[in-house]
């Protein structure tokens, strides 16, 4: 694959968030907003507002840009969202019809009880590229997650669902979670907490982590890429009530994206991909990223359900739930990513 995974999205919303996101979807079902029929304009062409996240947007601007939403009949307003919450919210409300979430944050929702739906994927977990791991200094003798038998882990977030593939990976080298300490530490501040010794590992991702390996530091285990590999990062999400009245709105929409997916995934659209990226970000091109998250609109059923799992097992989800209980029936999916 010539375009790589180079960013994370898996932070899961806190319980508060959810809690909110499930009171205001009561509220929401009841009040003006899109989660009735889909806009038409003149000549039977469909108008949705689609939001995107401040990462792996580019899919739904080469959309836009390639002429792949006017091909479906589709007339899109790409709006702006922020984080997992934010974007599920918006969807609630009926702010948007659909938005981009997090895959963790969208099943813990719906196991929640909040009305959304995944109707197609679209960043997923590169399980070739290492681009997080757990670091550790070159003096501390540490060579292996079985020597943080006692020690303390700087992970972005505790129990917030993207510590999840560290405690995997903790668990897998046979360390109780009793053994290990772990502490918030932003990714900005991990290597200065390294350094001071404050921790004795972090777990930094994308450019904090490359730009600590170039400093010295010392990656002894790739835990996301080992454990989450080919799962759906980021999901393209809309209410439930809205899917029943514009199925084929949806269907479209995810025609569209499977046809801007392989056009991001050629390396010979990688110019294109980099100039999208640098007007979202307002940078110059120069300094737009070689490198890209892959993507993919199919479902990878078991990678998405180990995810799920992962989450019950360390306690993080309450209630067990099935990738088909968040899944929109029409979603596209396959049973792995080995049956491609």
């Amino acid at each position: 694959m010539g375009i790589k995974r180079r960013t994370l999205f898996t932070r899961a919303a806190s319980g508060l968030a959810i809690a909110s996101l499930a009171a205001l979807s009561l509220t929401a079902c009841g009040g003006d907003s899109t989660a009735g029929a889909a806009n038409s304009a003149e000549g039977g062409v469909t108008k949705l507002r689609v939001a995107v996240a401040p990462i792996q947007f580019e899919t739904a601007h080469v959309a836009k840009e390639q002429g792949m939403f006017e091909k479906q009949g589709l007339d899109v307003e790409i709006v702006n969202g922020a984080d997992p919450a934010a974007l599920l919210a918006q969807v609630v409300s009926g702010d948007v019809d659909i938005a981009i979430g997090s895959w963790i944050n969208v099943a813990t929702s719906v196991a929640q009880g909040v009305p959304v739906s995944v109707i197609g994927a679209n960043g997923m977990v590169d399980a070739e590229a290492q681009n997080s791991g757990v670091l550790v200094t070159k003096k501390s003798g540490i060579t292996d997650l079985a020597a943080l038998k006692g020690k303390t882990i700087g992970v972005v977030g505790v129990k917030s669902g993207g510590d999840i593939p560290v405690l995997q990976a903790l668990e897998g080298a046979g360390i109780k979670l009793d053994e290990v300490k772990e502490v918030a530490i932003p990714y900005a501040g991990m290597q200065a907490a390294l350094e001071q010794g404050t921790v004795d590992a972090v777990v930094p991702a994308d450019s904090f982590y490359h730009q600590m390996l170039d400093a010295g530091f010392v990656s002894i285990s790739n835990p996301v890429r080992e454990y989450q590999g080919n799962m759906p990062v980021t999901v393209w999400t809309a209410k439930t009530d809205w899917l029943a009245k514009n199925g084929p709105a949806a269907e479209k929409f995810t025609a569209a994206m499977t046809d801007a997916v392989a056009f991001y995934q050629d390396p010979v659209n990688l110019a294109a991909i980099q100039k999208i990226n640098a007007t979202a970000n307002q940078i110059d091109i120069a300094k737009a990223p070689k490198e890209f998250v892959p993507a993919d609109v199919t479902f990878n059923v078991k990678e998405a359900q180990d995810g799920i799992d992962a989450m019950v097992h360390f306690g993080l989800l309450a209630k067990p739930i099935t990738v088909d209980e968040v899944l929109w029936d029409k979603a596209p999916r396959r049973d792995s990513a080995a049956a491609k």
